[in-house]
């Protein structure tokens, strides 16, 4: 027996004045799923987030909690939804109040020994405890960020929609952060969807990934089907580098990732000769692009085993070639 979606779109659209944001956008989400929606600025993500949300009526369609239908935000005295908590890039946090107090206020109507042990377990989740007793308006934008978090985790939404999430982290605070919500979410089997232009955040922390372009949902999978086998060239370069390759590269009809290109030291056994321009170090790898008449190509090596100026013979598998 399937499990009942949690949360359920259906055919949502919206308008600013002319403009389509969104159209006939549909998705739903079982127990304890995390959706990430990746796409440009513009795209109309944080305006589906706050539709689902309940802060903006769509001009069509419907959203669903539970298999209920909710109701218009126009006939609500109080936007939002109990059970739904969105975390907006203003993180609507009181600034006169501390990181402590701020976490309490979401559960100040339960025991006092209850809400001291949450508020306890949520500053040490998301590596506040060092900041517990600093007034909002003096955090940072990242500790902001995860004060928002923490402060809706104490409510034990059933929905947790975050819009743009690790935009103001480094990759350590990025990583506490994501693993703080992975840890509540199994606990307590909560549907996550955040909103993204970073594939690198959609790809590690998502369970499915939709690609939203001008408004719609153009590609909906697992990060590993969105990767190795995008819907077209938008979907191949929006989530990671690519080679572009063929008689004709500028057609974008065929393409590799780089890090199915492998060197050979053989002319015969190559597909593809280049002369190195460039190398980078990206800490797991090195980057090494390359350029020949037909143009660039990007590869990886774990090791720096080439020059720049060498000439390097590449090849790779057929069952790698990806045909849009």
């Amino acid at each position: 027996m399937f499990p009942m979606p949690v949360l359920r779109a259906e055919s949502v659209s919206k308008k600013f004045d002319s403009k389509t944001v969104l159209s006939d956008v549909s998705l739903e989400l079982n127990p304890g799923e995390w959706l990430g929606i990746l796409g440009e600025s513009g795209s109309g993500k944080s305006t589906f987030l706050r539709i689902l949300g309940r802060f903006m009526d769509a001009d069509s369609g419907d959203v669903y909690f539970q298999e209920s239908l909710l109701t218009s935000v126009k006939g609500e005295l109080i936007p939002g939804h109990d059970s739904i908590k969105l975390i907006h890039q203003e993180f609507e946090l009181f600034p006169n109040q501390t990181v402590e107090e701020n976490i309490s206020y979401s559960v100040r109507f339960y025991e006092p020994d209850y809400r001291k042990q949450k508020v306890e377990e949520l500053l040490k989740i998301t590596g506040l405890s060092n900041v517990r007793g600093q007034k909002a308006k003096l955090l940072s934008g990242g500790e902001k960020q995860r004060t928002a978090i923490a402060k809706s985790l104490a409510e034990q939404p059933d929905v947790l929609l975050l819009d743009e999430p690790f935009a103001h982290l480094d990759n350590r605070n990025r990583r506490i952060l994501a693993e703080a919500i992975e840890q509540m979410r199994q606990e307590q089997q909560m549907v996550c969807i955040f909103v993204t232009h970073e594939a690198a955040d959609a790809l590690a922390w998502s369970d499915k990934i939709a690609v939203l372009r001008d408004g719609k949902v153009i590609q909906i999978g697992t990060p590993q089907e969105v990767y190795n086998q995008p819907n077209d060239g938008y979907v191949a370069e929006l989530t990671g580098d690519i080679n572009w390759l063929g008689e004709n590269p500028e057609l974008k009809k065929s393409f590799i990732r780089p890090e199915k290109i492998k060197r050979t030291k053989f002319f015969e056994k190559s597909k593809w000769t280049g002369i190195v321009e460039a190398i980078r170090f990206h800490g797991n790898h090195w980057e090494i692009r390359c350029r020949n008449e037909k143009g660039l190509l990007v590869f990886y090596r774990n090791k720096k085993d080439v020059e720049i100026g060498e000439e390097v013979f590449l090849t790779y598998s057929g069952k790698d070639l990806r045909t849009i």
